[in-house]
Protein backbone atom coordinates (compact mmCIF):
# COMPACT_ATOMS: atom_id res chain seq x y z
CA UNK A 1 0.00 0.00 0.00
CA UNK A 2 1.59 3.49 -0.67
CA UNK A 3 1.19 6.64 0.78
CA UNK A 4 -1.41 8.00 -0.36
CA UNK A 5 -3.26 5.17 0.33
CA UNK A 6 -2.66 5.42 4.11
CA UNK A 7 -3.70 8.85 3.78
CA UNK A 8 -7.22 7.85 2.08
CA UNK A 9 -7.59 5.37 5.11
CA UNK A 10 -6.57 8.15 7.55
CA UNK A 11 -9.09 10.52 5.68
CA UNK A 12 -11.85 7.69 5.92
CA UNK A 13 -11.28 7.27 9.84
CA UNK A 14 -11.63 11.02 10.34
CA UNK A 15 -14.76 11.08 7.92
CA UNK A 16 -16.23 8.22 10.18
CA UNK A 17 -15.79 10.01 13.38
CA UNK A 18 -17.00 13.59 12.01
CA UNK A 19 -20.08 12.11 10.64
CA UNK A 20 -20.82 10.02 14.10
CA UNK A 21 -23.91 11.04 15.19
CA UNK A 22 -23.67 12.74 18.87
CA UNK A 23 -24.64 11.75 22.05
CA UNK A 24 -26.58 14.54 23.37
CA UNK A 25 -24.87 16.82 26.28
CA UNK A 26 -21.81 14.39 26.34
CA UNK A 27 -19.51 15.68 24.01
CA UNK A 28 -18.92 12.16 22.44
CA UNK A 29 -20.24 10.56 19.09
CA UNK A 30 -21.71 7.00 18.54
CA UNK A 31 -19.27 5.13 16.40
CA UNK A 32 -19.67 1.52 14.53
CA UNK A 33 -17.26 -0.22 15.57
CA UNK A 34 -16.64 -2.76 12.93
CA UNK A 35 -16.50 -0.03 10.32
CA UNK A 36 -13.41 1.48 13.09
CA UNK A 37 -12.14 -2.13 13.64
CA UNK A 38 -11.60 -2.82 9.90
CA UNK A 39 -10.49 1.02 9.15
CA UNK A 40 -7.67 0.42 11.81
CA UNK A 41 -6.57 -2.89 10.69
CA UNK A 42 -5.94 -1.33 7.10
CA UNK A 43 -4.19 1.16 8.46
CA UNK A 44 -2.23 -1.08 10.43
CA UNK A 45 -1.55 -3.64 7.36
CA UNK A 46 -0.28 0.02 5.19
CA UNK A 47 2.27 0.62 7.78
CA UNK A 48 4.80 -2.16 7.58
CA UNK A 49 4.81 -1.22 3.77
CA UNK A 50 6.03 1.94 4.91
CA UNK A 51 8.22 1.07 7.04
CA UNK A 52 9.77 -1.49 4.60
CA UNK A 53 10.21 1.66 2.09
CA UNK A 54 12.21 2.99 4.99
CA UNK A 55 14.18 0.35 5.42
CA UNK A 56 14.66 0.51 1.08
CA UNK A 57 15.35 4.04 1.69
CA UNK A 58 18.03 3.56 4.10
CA UNK A 59 19.77 0.59 1.99
CA UNK A 60 19.42 2.63 -1.24
CA UNK A 61 21.35 5.37 0.57
CA UNK A 62 23.97 3.31 2.35
CA UNK A 63 24.17 1.98 -1.46
CA UNK A 64 24.82 5.49 -3.43
CA UNK A 65 26.68 6.66 -0.46
CA UNK A 66 29.43 3.21 -1.05
CA UNK A 67 28.80 3.97 -4.48
CA UNK A 68 29.92 7.75 -4.52
CA UNK A 69 33.08 6.34 -2.17
CA UNK A 70 34.35 4.16 -4.38
CA UNK A 71 33.91 6.10 -6.99
CA UNK A 72 35.56 9.43 -5.60
CA UNK A 73 38.66 6.80 -4.63
CA UNK A 74 38.70 6.25 -8.21
CA UNK A 75 38.97 9.24 -9.12
CA UNK A 76 41.75 10.17 -6.20
CA UNK A 77 44.00 7.32 -7.56
CA UNK A 78 43.78 8.22 -11.11
CA UNK A 79 44.49 11.69 -10.32
CA UNK A 80 46.84 10.44 -8.26
CA UNK A 81 48.16 8.55 -10.90
CA UNK A 82 48.27 11.66 -13.44
CA UNK A 83 49.91 13.74 -11.11
CA UNK A 84 53.05 10.86 -11.01
CA UNK A 85 52.82 10.99 -14.35
CA UNK A 86 53.02 14.84 -14.56
CA UNK A 87 55.81 14.89 -12.66
CA UNK A 88 57.69 12.28 -14.61
CA UNK A 89 57.33 13.63 -17.84
CA UNK A 90 56.67 17.44 -17.16
CA UNK A 91 59.72 19.28 -17.21
CA UNK A 92 57.87 21.89 -14.70
CA UNK A 93 57.60 20.36 -11.76
CA UNK A 94 55.71 23.24 -10.01
CA UNK A 95 53.04 22.95 -12.68
CA UNK A 96 53.00 19.55 -12.25
CA UNK A 97 52.04 19.63 -8.53
CA UNK A 98 49.44 22.30 -8.82
CA UNK A 99 47.89 20.55 -11.53
CA UNK A 100 47.65 17.56 -9.42
CA UNK A 101 45.91 19.26 -6.31
CA UNK A 102 43.79 20.71 -8.16
CA UNK A 103 42.56 17.29 -9.68
CA UNK A 104 42.45 15.86 -6.14
CA UNK A 105 40.66 18.92 -4.80
CA UNK A 106 38.37 18.42 -7.15
CA UNK A 107 37.66 14.85 -6.71
CA UNK A 108 37.13 15.51 -3.23
CA UNK A 109 34.81 17.98 -3.80
CA UNK A 110 32.98 15.75 -5.76
CA UNK A 111 32.98 12.80 -3.52
CA UNK A 112 31.58 14.94 -0.68
CA UNK A 113 29.06 16.87 -3.08
CA UNK A 114 28.08 12.97 -3.85
CA UNK A 115 28.06 12.41 -0.04
CA UNK A 116 25.95 15.15 0.75
CA UNK A 117 22.95 14.33 -1.82
CA UNK A 118 23.11 11.14 -1.07
CA UNK A 119 22.29 12.61 3.02
CA UNK A 120 19.39 15.29 1.80
CA UNK A 121 17.92 12.57 -0.36
CA UNK A 122 17.51 9.62 2.51
CA UNK A 123 16.55 12.38 5.15
CA UNK A 124 13.82 13.90 2.89
CA UNK A 125 12.08 10.74 1.97
CA UNK A 126 12.87 10.13 5.89
CA UNK A 127 11.27 13.31 6.86
CA UNK A 128 8.24 12.43 4.86
CA UNK A 129 7.51 9.26 5.89
CA UNK A 130 8.04 10.29 9.87
CA UNK A 131 5.31 12.90 8.89
CA UNK A 132 2.95 10.34 7.35
CA UNK A 133 3.80 7.53 10.60
CA UNK A 134 2.88 10.84 12.80
CA UNK A 135 -0.08 11.71 11.36
CA UNK A 136 -1.57 7.81 11.56
CA UNK A 137 -0.14 7.32 14.79
CA UNK A 138 -2.50 10.42 16.19
CA UNK A 139 -5.24 9.55 13.89
CA UNK A 140 -5.29 5.77 15.47
CA UNK A 141 -5.05 7.30 18.78
CA UNK A 142 -8.19 9.60 18.55
CA UNK A 143 -9.78 6.42 16.98
CA UNK A 144 -8.71 4.93 20.26
CA UNK A 145 -9.61 7.52 22.82
CA UNK A 146 -12.96 8.22 21.15
CA UNK A 147 -13.55 4.06 21.23
CA UNK A 148 -12.73 4.11 24.54
CA UNK A 149 -15.34 6.81 25.11
CA UNK A 150 -18.04 4.93 23.22
CA UNK A 151 -17.24 2.13 25.50
CA UNK A 152 -17.64 4.28 29.05
CA UNK A 153 -20.81 5.34 28.10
Amino acid sequence: MNRINLVVLLEQLEELVEKAPELPLTGRVLIDADQLLDLIDQIRTSVPEEVRRAEAVSVEKDRVIAEGQQKAERIVAQAEEYAAKLIRESEIHRQAEQEARRIVEEASQRAKEITRGADEYADQVLRNLQEALEKTLSVVTKGREQLNKNASV
